[in-house]
């Protein structure tokens, strides 16, 4: 373990030393910071009981008034104002220099900064802000030393004016992204050049742990160790967060929905809904969105976005029957592109595949003209018998990768999904092409068809497709999943299985090419699944997956630790503790009484749909070559026919639903595209209440879902396009 000693002083007056002390303070399995403090009379390291000259990694001058920016003889007599100035006389002046000489990295924060200049460390001034008064406010800011990354960070302070010098040798490692009225420039930190001695304004240890990374690879760049954990922290840190996986926004509203009935298998938060329809099977049910993808890539976007919908199903164990595919495009000349090309994406990968695509919908407006959705659904059946998980069960089972070569396409795409588009975006189009998968469905359904083989035989404990966040989030989702389960049911004594957690051997990740360790970790290469065996099934799986000809890797392993390790050329490089991985909640966006509603133009373009394989698999009573927002399915195995039915209301589903004889409905997926959270949170909140209501109205289930935010750019939000798909069983 790598153990790293950081020195923290303060003076009469700091009221950010313990602020600062507990964010240099670091235990994870790959490293140990720990801090010390040396108080302002000390004039070297002789009386401290942890650190010394030998060991010293990071000095630290903390914000907050020191001296209170007074200069005094005693604290009780006369004084005046002039921050950072009696610091020079404390006897720890000299431990700063001594540091200096040692060319030991020194960070001063706020008011540390200005004892920086006052030393003659760092050139220029800091002087009252322009409206004389302190200023607390949050500020976006830019970081020039990681590819222009911006962060916001919290100000705090009534000296924050930096005068620049009239000569000087410096640089700015980070800015104001706008000016403040306060300042005379956006000047936010410099150092000096040997980059060695930091100064900056904004209060890193205040909330603050995105920019981390960035500040520790800056005052330690030669310390790979480091700078690879913060890479991966800053990774699962974007991913987690983003709003795609997390549904930090909305998830306090989706838990309204009424989501139980006793023909639930299983309501949301897995792969797929299922729901019972007797004689011992069950129908596994999913719908999602590929809308940001399809903008970009409209191909790859649209048929990739089938790809995944696929593996949600059958990584249930559930063999899929049927796609259907919800359109929302713009109406200007390049909507109509995207169109054609995403028509032809989702024909491809469905018709290759072999799975009928049996309905759907096509609606036109301009909100759409840079922000096309696409919402893909897909219906599976499965014995209930053969039904499987998405969690971790025994401590011990392995960690099988099953399917394509992990590539470097797709990465940062559920982050990318969690953003508008800006012009900058739209006008530089190409250099998102990345964040697109590639899609193969031959290979899927090869992938399919041995997946199908080892669910009936039952081999497998547990399964989950590798997606959004690829191998990190799928392990992430399996080991959660299994913690709760064993948490909420009591199926285990708890010191045997409560604290799941797992090891992931990067090195065991079969790449298409030379490939960093983070970037393996998180890639959304499609085709691929994270299978759960026990090694008892090792090589029973093996056999099958050789006569699919499909490559396979064991790449970890459950353990009883509660951490999440990484591996890579057999050293840990990352450890997290499962706990950390808490569920977000985001409060920035409340329903603020603005309501967007227009309606859009409906496309009955039958000719569009024929490029769709609508009756392979011979289920297909009613398909896309009739007339009606409705499709027919012969569920044979039980001698009964599924009936669904879609739109964006409730009622819409409801009513054709009605007009068959001796139907029950089921159960209802939902897709909610939406805008920009600024726009659109009072039209989501009034679409889950009477959504709500009517679902406990009518005792019809919501068993899963998909929430879509930032469909929007800088000139609009698109209008609000819940997509909702509702099943029932002839009686």
């Amino acid at each position: 373990m790598l153990r790293m000693r950081v020195l923290i002083i303060r003076y009469p007056g700091s009221n950010c030393d313990y602020d600062s002390f507990r964010y240099f303070s670091r235990e994870n399995g790959i490293f140990n910071m720990t801090p010390e403090f040396i108080w302002h009379n000390e004039k070297n390291l002789d009386n401290l009981k942890y650190t010394n000259w030998d060991n010293l990694d990071l000095l630290v001058i903390p914000g907050g008034f020191a001296f209170g920016d007074r200069v005094y003889n005693k604290a009780t007599e006369e004084y005046c104002i002039c921050p950072g100035k009696m610091a020079l006389e404390s006897p720890v002046t000299n431990v700063i220099k001594e540091a200096v000489r040692k060319k030991i990295p020194i960070l001063g924060i706020c008011n540390g900064f200005q004892i920086l200049i006052e030393l003659g460390l760092l050139p220029g001034k800091l002087e009252l802000n322009n409206n004389k008064k302190f200023v607390s406010k949050n500020v976006e800011t830019v970081c020039f030393f990681e590819k222009n990354t911006k962060f916001n960070m919290y100000i705090a302070n009534s000296f924050g004016r930096y005068v620049k010098p009239d000569n000087g040798n410096y640089k700015v490692f980070l800015e104001y992204t706008n000016k403040l009225d306060e300042y005379d420039n956006t000047i936010a930190g410099i150092c000096n050049e040997d980059l060695n001695i930091f100064g900056m304004m904004p209060h890193p240890e205040r909330n603050n742990s995105l920019f981390e990374n960035v500040l520790f690879r800056m005052l330690f760049p030669k310390n790979p160790k480091l700078i690879t954990f913060f890479e991966f922290e800053n990774r699962i840190n974007e991913l987690m967060n983003s709003e795609h996986i997390s549904y930090k926004t909305t998830r306090r509203y989706l838990s309204k929905l009424h989501t139980k009935e006793d023909w639930v298998v299983q309501g949301p938060g897995e792969n797929a809904g299922i729901v019972d329809i007797g004689n011992g099977y069950c129908i596994a049910l999913r719908i999602e969105s590929h809308n940001h993808p399809t903008y970009i890539n409209p191909f790859e976007g649209a048929a990739t976005g089938v790809g995944g919908i696929l593996r949600d199903i059958f990584t249930m164990g559930a063999r899929p029957i049927a796609i259907m595919d919800f359109l929302r495009f713009g109406t200007d000349e390049n909507s109509n592109n995207l169109l054609e090309k995403a028509i032809e994406g989702i024909s491809y990968y469905g018709n290759t595949i072999g799975v009928p695509n049996v309905g759907g919908d096509l609606y036109t407006d301009s909100s759409y003209n840079k922000n096309p959705l696409v919402n893909v659904a897909a219906i599976g059946i499965v014995k209930k018998e053969n039904i499987i998980y998405g969690s971790v069960k025994n401590v011990g089972d392995l960690l099988v990768y099953i399917g394509s070569k992990t590539g470097n396409e797709g990465i940062g795409g559920a982050a990318m999904a969690s953003k508008s588009f800006s012009l900058e975006n739209i006008e530089n189009i190409d250099k998102l092409v990345k964040n697109v998968q590639k899609s193969d469905p031959y290979l899927e359904k090869l992938l399919l068809e041995a997946c199908m083989e080892i669910a009936n035989k039952k081999y497998a404990n547990g399964m989950q497709d590798m997606g959004a966040g690829g191998l990190l989030c799928a392990s992430i989702e399996l080991i959660r999943r299994g913690r709760d389960l064993i948490k909420k049911e009591k199926l285990l004594p708890l010191h045997l299985s409560s604290n799941f957690g797992c090891k992931i051997d990067l090195d065991s990740v079969p790449t298409k090419n030379n490939m960093n360790d983070c970037d393996i970790l998180s890639s959304e290469s499609q085709e691929r699944m994270l299978m759960v065996i026990s090694p008892n099934n090792k090589e029973n799986i093996s056999k099958i997956l050789d006569k699919w000809d499909l490559e396979y890797h064991v790449v970890g392993e459950v353990t009883k630790t509660g951490f999440y390790e990484v591996y890579s050329k057999n050293e840990i490089i990352y450890r997290k503790s499962f706990e950390s991985f808490e569920e977000i909640h985001d409060y920035t966006y409340n329903p603020n009484g603005k309501s967007y509603s227009k309606s859009a133009t409906k496309v009955n373009s039958p000719e569009k749909w024929r490029v769709y394989d609508s009756t392979v698999g011979n289920r297909t009573i009613k398909g896309p070559d009739k007339p009606g927002s409705y499709a027919i399915l012969d569920i044979y195995e039980v001698k009964k026919n599924l009936f669904l039915t879609w739109g964006e209301t409730f009622d819409e589903c409801y009513n054709q639903m009605l007009g068959f004889e001796n139907v029950k409905p089921l159960c209802i997926v939902n897709c909610l595209n939406f805008g920009h959270p600024k726009d659109c949170m009072a039209d989501f909140s009034a679409t889950i209440n009477d959504l709500s209501l009517k679902c406990w109205e009518t005792n019809i289930p919501v068993v899963g879902g998909n929430v879509s935010l930032y469909n929007s750019n800088d000139e609009c939000s698109i209008r609000p396009t819940p997509i909702l798909l509702m099943i029932g069983i002839s009686c």
